[in-house]
C-alpha cells in the first residue's frame, strides 16, 4: 500500500534553506541593541499618514484606468456585444419554440372541433413539419446556449487577466513610490545613534527599510477602498472614544 507522502517532506532543502534564512536574519538582530524608538504621535497623525497613502492610491487607480483601458477595452468590448448578441439570439429562439408549441397545440384542440375546421387548419399547418421545425430549433437553442457559456468564460478571463495586469502594474509602481522614501512605518519611529554603530547596524536598517518598502507598496497597490477602510476604523474607535469619557461620570 502506498503512503503518500507529506507535504513537507518532498521538498527537505526547501525547509532547510527557509529555517537558515530565518536564522541568518533573526540571530543577529536579536543580538545587536534595539534599533529604533517609537515618535511621540496621536491618532490623528496616523489618520493624516493614511489619507495621504489614500490619495496617493487614488491618484494610482485613476492612473492605471488610463494607461490600461485603450489597451484592454476593444476586446473587452468585442466580448460583451458577442454575450449580448447571444442572449437575444437564444430569446428568439426560445420565442419561435413557443410559437411553434402552440400551433401544435392548436392541431390537438382539433381532436374536439368539427370535421370542417379540423381539415381547413391542417391544411394551415402541417404537424410533421412543425414537430421537425422545433426540433431543430430546439437544436439550434442548445447549441447557442452553449456558445454562450463559452463566451461568457472567455469574458470572465478576460476581465480576470486585466485585474491581474492592473494588480501587478499597481505594486510594481507603489513598490517604485515606497522605494523614493513614502513609507508608513518610517515615520513613526526614529532610529537611535550609536556613538559606536552596532556590527549588524546597517543589516537592520536595510531589512527594516526592505520590509516597510514592501508593507506600504502593498497597501498603496490595495486600493483606496482598504486604506479608507483603516480609516474608518480609526476614526470610528476615536468618535466611540469620546462618548465613553463624555458619559462617564467625573
Amino acid at each position: 500500500m502506498n503512503v503518500l507522502p507529506k507535504p513537507g517532506s518532498r521538498n527537505p532543502l526547501f525547509t532547510l534553506l527557509v529555517i537558515g534564512l530565518f536564522v541568518a536574519i533573526l540571530l543577529p538582530a536579536s543580538l545587536s541593541p534595539n534599533l529604533f524608538t517609537l515618535k511621540p504621535f496621536s491618532w490623528s497623525d496616523v489618520i493624516q499618514l493614511l489619507t495621504f497613502l489614500l490619495l496617493i492610491s487614488l491618484f494610482l487607480e485613476r492612473a492605471l484606468e488610463v494607461f490600461i483601458t485603450p489597451w484592454r477595452r476593444d476586446t473587452d468590448e468585442n466580448l460583451d456585444n458577442q454575450v449580448k448578441h447571444s442572449e437575444r439570439r437564444i430569446a428568439e429562439i426560445k420565442e419561435q419554440i413557443g410559437a411553434e408549441s402552440k400551433q401544435l397545440e392548436t392541431l390537438v384542440r382539433l381532436e374536439e372541433a368539427s370535421s370542417r375546421d379540423r381539415q381547413d387548419t391542417i391544411a394551415r399547418f402541417n404537424p410533421a413539419q412543425s414537430i421537425g421545425e422545433t426540433n431543430e430549433l430546439n437544436n439550434q437553442l442548445r447549441q447557442e446556449m452553449d456558445r454562450s457559456q463559452d463566451l461568457k468564460l472567455k469574458r470572465a478571463l478576460y476581465k480576470s487577466e486585466t485585474r491581474r495586469i492592473a494588480l501587478w502594474l499597481a505594486l510594481f509602481i507603489g513598490l517604485l513610490i515606497s522605494g523614493v522614501g513614502i513609507r508608513a512605518l518610517e515615520t513613526l519611529v526614529v532610529f537611535q545613534d550609536f556613538p559606536e554603530k552596532p556590527i549588524f547596524y546597517e543589516g537592520q536598517i536595510l531589512i527594516f527599510r526592505s520590509l516597510d518598502t514592501l508593507l506600504t507598496g502593498g497597501l498603496i497597490a490595495g486600493g483606496s477602498d482598504g486604506i479608507h477602510k483603516l480609516v474608518r476604523v480609526f476614526t470610528t474607535f476615536l468618535e466611540e472614544t469620546q462618548t465613553r469619557i463624555k458619559d462617564s461620570p467625573t
